[in-house]
């Protein structure tokens, strides 16, 4: 009976010694967490909106780019029509300068 009661002495000094928080040893730990806790979330938001913002440059880049790709096909297709002129046109004069050869040959 005394080993119960010393052993029941010693668990009831542990618990009230080391069991129990006080409520400001609980309000700090969770003021320290809060302020960590808002620390990150700044960080986290800053991080998200700098994320964004590259995303819309990279976006913006990409239409300029796409702008500029249009511009050279369009050019690219007034060459191309200037050319086959060019070509149309120098294989009229190969034709009219073969005639004139012809009927100079035939003088």
């Amino acid at each position: 009976m005394k080993k119960l009661l010393a052993v029941f002495a010693a668990g009831l000094i542990l618990t009230l010694g080391f069991g129990c928080a006080t409520k400001e040893f609980v309000d700090s730990r969770v003021a320290t967490l809060e302020e960590r806790i808002g620390k990150l979330e700044k960080a986290g938001a800053a991080s998200h909106d700098a994320d964004v913002k590259k995303a819309e440059e990279a976006a913006m880049r990409a239409e300029t780019a796409a702008k500029k790709a249009e511009e050279a096909e369009a050019k690219a297709e007034t060459a191309e029509k200037a050319a086959m002129a060019s070509e149309k046109k120098s294989e009229t004069a190969a034709e009219k300068a073969a005639k004139a050869f012809e009927l100079t040959q035939k003088k």
